[in-house]
This record gives C-alpha cells, sequence and structure tokens, in this order.
C-alpha cells in the first residue's frame, strides 16, 4: 500500500513491482494533483470521498 498526496514517480514504481510480484497493491491517494493510473492497481480516491461530504454538508 502507498498512501500519497502528490504525484510520486517511486511509487508507482513500487506499486508496480508488487503487482508484478503477485500482490495486490492500493494506492490511497489525498491532496492536490492527479496520480497515472496503473493497470492492476487499485486506487483509492481520499479526495473524492471527502469532497462528497463537504458538497452534502453544504
Amino acid at each position: 500500500m502507498e498512501i500519497d498526496s502528490a504525484p510520486n514517480p517511486a511509487s508507482a514504481q513500487k506499486l508496480t513491482f508488487a503487482r508484478d510480484a503477485g500482490a495486490h497493491p492500493l494506492r490511497r491517494r489525498f491532496g492536490k494533483g492527479s496520480i497515472e493510473k496503473i493497470d492492476g492497481v487499485v486506487v483509492l480516491d481520499i479526495c473524492d470521498a471527502v469532497r462528497g461530504v463537504r458538497v452534502a454538508g453544504s
């Protein structure tokens, strides 16, 4: 699992390595910027979840 607040090439390399080794990698994202999509890596975008809560509470 990697947790990123900004695009991070080192995290992408770790996740790709884990995927290729047979693991089920997960990337949790929060903060600014986008992250590249990687086949076989699940992305949980905390920003989208928080944004939805803020909109619902307005």
